[in-house]
């Protein structure tokens, strides 16, 4: 293996807990074998606010269940992840379990370090959770295997239908049924849409204030482009993606690339495109959007999820649905999308850890059905019921929330999402009882619904969620190839939008075209192949 780079501080700490001479994975089995009494596993992760992580039903109901008391070692929600990581490393005190989510060069680095331990042993116990899931999901094993061959961490999977692709389009429910308009289907008739909009005054009240459509810089597929450029060339963030052979395709300087370009400025030139969209954050967006639907100005936006950022005491999901991928000229219609949802390294137990045992059998717990149920829905009988109705599979019994599970997240709701591992499986994640009742309380209806108007138009963009790779040289090339080149597009395709450049001048669009060569786009390109390879 590689040495990999990494913070000059984390490492000399990494080296330093090294150094102390922590045991080996063995003695520490032996250890936990003669231990005795309740055991106290620390835990590190971030916190989420609002919540109290030792008195959250999910946490003391479980630990009645196993007699494991968790010590939580929470670091600010305000504060970097990696951050937070660097200086936990350098305090010197490893906890028991690193919760959440981490990457493959931070668990090189923990190995590296002889901080993570080894999980195959435990893995290989034909009771264990992990390994009915790797049965079962056999394409897992080459995701969590490090490159010396040994698995370390646990895993957290989405099998969530709206997350195979986020590149959507949100309208307002409401005023295409005043204006006796239809979803559009085409380019053209979504910009005869969003003129509507502007020019007959859908909410009401006589003013010319509405905003046909607006998004927001750096938002989780907040860009009109992501959505829009799909008719003309399929669009994915980092603008790469990998066809069926796994050879990699660049996007952004093809000719679907530029008439998708030519398309959004003529939508900005008309007014059709609020200038807001490439300056306001978030908040800003959420100001605008949030308003009493007589007092509504926003048309349509681009989110991977309209319920992200509609506030329920405002709003209901429903006021925004999804616009189908559009059509375009050439016959195209798509939505860049990956395949069985999202995956990523989800726990790791460290080798300071003196119950190793206790703790493997605590975090495997969770890729059950039933630990997936804790996580998600909570404690029967606390924070839902079954009952005799069927769920969104169709099928019977069926969890019913309780009336207040949105609402009483402060006590009522499991840990924040991420904070253990789980295995996402459909039978689980849609066994919520389908009650059109309460889709404003459980935001299954609304996923599904939008996820439908997708799944037919899906092309798989082959990037995968995990990629090992501990060979220096092609992480700090992409990494840095990335940040220049990711910059200097959305630059670039943000000017030609806006018509600070011209997209239809051939001289504007070579010149493009050559400084993407001279940044290294061939070089770029290869660097990628050898990474995802």
């Amino acid at each position: 293996m590689k040495k990999v780079f990494f913070p000059a501080a984390a490492v000399a700490a990494i080296a330093g807990i090294a150094a102390l001479g922590l045991a080996s994975c063995g003695a520490k089995k032996q250890e936990a074998a003669a231990s005795t009494g309740p055991v106290t596993l620390s835990f590190w992760v971030q916190e989420t606010l609002g919540k109290d992580y030792n008195t959250i039903i999910a946490t003391t109901e479980y630990e009645k269940k196993t007699g494991v008391h968790i010590d939580w070692k929470l670091f600010p929600s305000s504060q970097n992840g990696n951050e937070a990581f660097n200086l936990m490393i350098a305090g010197g005190n490893l906890p028991d379990i690193l919760g959440s989510t981490h990457g493959t060069e931070r668990i090189n680095m923990l190995v590296e370090g002889g901080l993570a331990l080894a999980l195959d042993t435990y893995i290989q116990n034909a009771g264990s959770n992990y390994n009915k899931m790797l049965q079962e999901q056999p394409q897992y094993r080459d995701m969590v295997t490090a490159d010396d061959g040994h698995i370390y961490s646990f895993v957290y999977t989405d099998s969530g239908v709206h997350k195979d692709s986020e590149y959507k389009m949100w309208v307002k429910t409401e005023w295409l049924a005043k204006l006796g308009l239809k979803e559009p289907s085409t380019p053209q008739e979504f910009a005869d849409m969003i003129r509507a909009f502007i020019e007959q005054d859908p909410n009401g009240n006589g003013k010319k204030d509405e905003l046909p459509l607006v998004g927001w810089v750096n938002g989780r597929q907040a860009d009109p482009i992501n959505f829009l450029m799909n008719p003309y060339q399929l669009f994915r963030e980092g603008y790469h993606y990998r066809d069926d052979s796994g050879k990699v395709i660049f996007i952004a300087n093809t000719d679907g690339w530029r008439d998708g370009l030519r398309y959004l400025a003529s939508l900005y030139k008309q007014g059709l495109i609020m200038p807001e969209t490439y300056v306001q954050d978030e908040t800003q967006f959420k100001n605008l959007l949030n308003r009493p639907s007589e007092e509504a100005i926003v048309g349509v936006f681009p989110a991977w999820y309209q319920g992200a950022y509609i506030d329920h005491t405002v709003l209901n999901w429903n006021d925004y649905t999804a616009i189908s991928p559009l059509k375009g000229p050439s016959g195209l219609q798509q939505t860049a999308a990956r395949k069985g949802g999202n995956f990523n390294l989800n726990g790791i137990i460290t080798t300071a850890c003196k119950n190793p045992d206790a703790a493997f059998a605590w975090m495997d717990y969770f890729l059950s059905d039933a630990g997936n149920e804790l996580s998600m829905f909570g404690v029967e009988g606390v924070t839902f019921e079954r009952v005799d109705a069927p769920d969104w599979n169709g099928k019977s019994p069926s969890i019913k929330l309780h009336p207040d599970f949105d609402k009483l997240n402060t006590i009522m709701m499991p840990w924040n999402s991420g904070t253990v591992p789980r295995y996402d499986k459909a039978a689980v994640r849609y066994s919520t009882t389908a009650d059109m009742s309460r889709i404003e309380a459980d935001n299954t209806y609304v996923l599904v619904e939008a996820a439908k108007k997708y799944e037919p138009y899906y092309v798989w963009h082959n990037i995968p969620d995990i990629v090992w790779c501990s060979d220096q040289d092609i992480l700090t090339k992409r990494t840095d190839y990335a940040t220049v080149f990711n910059d200097f597009i959305k630059t670039e395709y943000t000017a030609f939008i806006r018509g600070d450049k011209d997209i239809n001048s051939d001289a504007a669009w070579n010149a493009y075209k050559a400084e993407l060569d001279r940044l290294g786009l061939a070089d770029y390109i290869a660097t990628l192949q050898k990474y995802y390879n």
